[in-house]
């Protein structure tokens, strides 16, 4: 009895001691240990109930020493949060997300790939490897490893990855290792994100955790990110026209004044007769009518040429260069365009008709509102003297 009891506080100090241990390293069941503990409780009917409790103890100590990984990192994890909630830029975030990754885990090959679910192909959107970054791609669906993430919700965590196996043709390095982990939001793979090491066996199960937290960071962040430039872009348009509107001229002008050498020219557009189109034909018309004039403005724009629909029929042209009579230019242009596209109402033709005040940046104004102020009183000339026709102030 006395034996069997000293053979019991012998376990129970060496189980002490597995213990402390938890947490600290990857296994803390060694060969020795297991000997030691079977040596001294020999062949009795203790020894599966002992397996088992060392196997529980090992089970523990691997979540915990995977909690103390992650632990660890958490302040990488912390600080990658806040450039996901301060910035915009998809740019940024992208970049980020591989210094993150790059510095808890090896990364000699690293990308992130969007996906919709039902849409044949993959869109590589940030790819690097050794340090050389990729341009974006689009891919077809197909029988690799990324592919296989999206299909099966579930990690992909393969040996050896040759650079064709991730269905993109990004790089040249066959890697010995790899891991491909599909970002899950509301049920649905919305990306993948995956890094390759040329070493054996680089990845561990807290990697995956560790991916699936910055994955979801970064595509709930671009998400926000694309929906608020979509709702951007909305608050700028002109529904009617599609042209930009009021509250990006005055951002654009702003922004231009002063700001370089070249000269910057407005012109004010104000059609002759929607209220008569409107008495006439109703307002569905005089839609249209004002829709044929934006379409005419956006068929001379380019880079230095931006319109916009300011208000009613009031129509704006910024004009950021130094070119000779391109003022004239655009405005023959324009009326070109007004004629050959008239609206058609049975036997009936109307032509949409203009009349243009020009202002030039510094002569005529040396800030939005003088500058819009001259050119509204030359606009205002131009219909005096019968419309249709270009002022300048």
């Amino acid at each position: 009895m006395s034996k069997q009891m000293d053979g019991i506080h012998k376990v129970l100090g060496i189980v002490t001691n597995l213990l402390k241990k938890i947490g600290s390293e990857k296994n803390i069941i060694t060969r020795d240990v297991y000997s030691e503990i079977v040596c001294t409780i020999g062949d009795n009917g203790d020894k599966a109930a002992v397996e088992s409790m060392l196997s529980q103890l090992q089970k523990v100590n691997v979540q915990m020493e995977n909690m103390s990984w992650l632990n660890e990192h958490y302040k990488i994890l912390h600080d990658f949060a806040q450039v996901c909630s301060k910035t915009l830029n998809e740019e940024i975030l992208l970049k980020k997300a591989y210094e993150m990754v790059s510095q808890v885990m090896p990364t000699d090959s690293f990308f992130i790939a969007l996906y919709t679910e039902g849409n044949p192909l993959i869109h590589f959107i940030f790819m690097v490897e050794n340090g050389i970054f990729f341009p974006q791609e689009y891919i077809k669906m197909g029988n690799n490893f990324t592919s296989r993430a999206i299909r099966t919700k579930e990690i992909v965590h393969p040996r050896k990855v040759s650079h064709d196996q991730t269905d993109s043709t990004f790089g040249v390095t066959d890697t010995k290792s790899g891991i491909f982990v599909p970002v899950i939001i509301d049920d649905q793979v919305k990306a993948v994100i995956s890094a390759q090491s040329v070493s054996d066996f680089a990845y561990r199960k807290e990697h995956e955790e560790l991916l699936q937290i910055i994955g979801n960071q970064v595509i709930h962040s671009i998400e926000t990110a694309r929906l608020y430039e979509k709702i951007y872009l909305m608050s700028q348009t002109d529904e009617l026209t599609g042209l930009k509107n009021h509250r990006a001229f005055h951002n654009d002008l702003s922004n231009l004044i002063g700001k370089d050498d070249k000269k910057i020219t407005l012109m004010m557009i104000d059609s002759d007769r929607l209220k008569k189109v409107n008495d006439n034909f109703g307002h569905d018309i005089g839609d249209l009518y004002l829709k044929v004039l934006g379409d005419g403005i956006k068929s001379i724009c380019n880079e230095e040429i931006v319109g916009y629909r300011y208000a009613g029929d009031e129509f704006m042209i910024i004009i950021n260069s130094n070119i000779d009579n391109i003022v004239e230019t655009i405005h023959e242009n324009l009326f070109d365009y007004l004629v050959k596209h008239p609206i058609k109402l049975g036997e009936n033709k109307i032509t949409v008709s203009i009349s243009t005040g020009v202002a030039v940046f510094p002569e005529h104004g040396s800030s939005v509102d003088t500058l819009k102020k001259s050119a509204d009183q030359a606009q205002y000339r131009a219909k005096k003297q019968g419309g249709n026709q270009m002022v300048t102030a």
